[in-house]
């Protein structure tokens, strides 16, 4: 065989084979099936694949990252479902998405609407607009009588102490309960960009300095270091982007600035080895909440050898279906 058939061989081994509904039995197939397509279904399916390799591997400790309008828009069952199965061991997550979660904790809910009423109609009616999802502002309020309630226990100084604690109160099931009970700590970076932040100011403006609560941003990174620094293979799920996504991948980096001197060019730290994002942005604008995998490398941030794939998909549809096939691959 002459050198230029091997090569045009080698570049048309793998034919795209098109799904068969009519042959699928489970999400397992179906990603599977996807895998041999184009576009994002291949990414998908690839995904899918990822994220049951991370698992089954027993040395890989997988964090999740939480940005977007996750739990209104439908999530929390599946991030419960997450955890709850051991799919996830770290949670790295806005303060809107479990402030949203804790509502939901504390028996209440968020509505689907079609109804075209305007912002300020809804304004007036104390009714909160998440795109397509409504939230009654009475029921956050509420939920924050609760929690204030409650927080006089609270002793801990780390976002991670503070999830757990709403875990802890939490009634119905929930990310926070879910967590709490599978001991799955919940980092929140930007924990006063919230409404639960906003929860926490309001507290402590009713309190003398003996008795307000003090959240140690900079102690979360180095909790969740530690947590890093201690295992042998990590991997991420990242769920949009944002400040959780930036978070979590600056681990690497600042494991490197406290044990390295300046100058020394042996990196100790050989960054996360599996990721999987699912997003809709694009890195041609410089944004992407922290850059694409490849950029991130050149920071340290993955190893040389990590294996990763971008899903360019709404989370809402991709995370139930990469979930749910892993699930369904334990079940068999």
């Amino acid at each position: 065989m002459s050198e230029d058939k091997m090569k045009r061989n080698k570049h048309l081994s793998h034919p795209v084979e098109g799904v068969r509904p009519s042959h699928l039995n489970g999400l397992m197939d179906l990603m599977k099936a996807y895998e041999k397509m184009s576009f994002q279904a291949r990414n998908l399916g690839q995904a899918a694949s990822l994220l049951a390799r991370m698992h089954q591997n027993p040395d890989t400790l997988v964090v999740m990252t939480l940005a977007g309008a996750l739990v209104p828009g439908g999530l929390q069952g599946t991030i419960c479902d997450a955890v709850e199965n051991h799919l996830v061991d770290v949670i790295i997550s806005t303060g809107a998405n479990m402030s949203h979660d804790i509502v939901e904790g504390t028996g209440h809910h968020h509505y689907r609407t079609a109804d075209l009423q305007t912002d300020t109609e809804l304004k007036a009616a104390f009714i909160n607009r998440i795109y397509d999802t409504f939230l009654d502002d009475d029921d956050f309020l509420e939920t924050a009588a609760i929690i204030k309630t409650h927080l006089p226990q609270f002793k801990g100084t780390s976002s991670c102490d503070f999830t757990r604690f709403l875990g802890s109160i939490a009634q119905n099931r929930c990310i926070l309960k879910s967590a709490y009970e599978h001991n799955v700590p919940i980092f929140i970076p930007a924990l006063n960009d919230s409404e639960l932040g906003l929860v926490l100011n309001y507290y402590n403006f009713k309190q003398d300095d003996a008795n307000r609560i003090v959240w140690n941003g900079l102690q979360d990174n180095i909790r969740f270091a530690e947590i890093i620094k201690n295992v042998k293979s990590s991997g991420l799920l990242i769920c949009g982007g944002g400040v959780p996504k930036n978070w979590a991948q600056q681990v690497t980096p600042l494991l490197e600035y406290l044990h390295l001197s300046p100058g020394d060019r042996v990196r100790k730290f050989d960054g996360y080895k599996y990721g999987i994002t699912i997003t809709t942005d694009t890195p041609v604008y410089g944004g992407l909440s922290g850059c694409t995998f490849s950029e991130s490398t050149s920071w340290g941030k993955y190893s040389d050898q990590a294996d990763y794939i971008t899903v360019n998909c709404d989370t809402t549809i991709a995370l139930p279906l990469i979930i749910g096939a892993v699930l369904e691959g334990l079940r068999k």
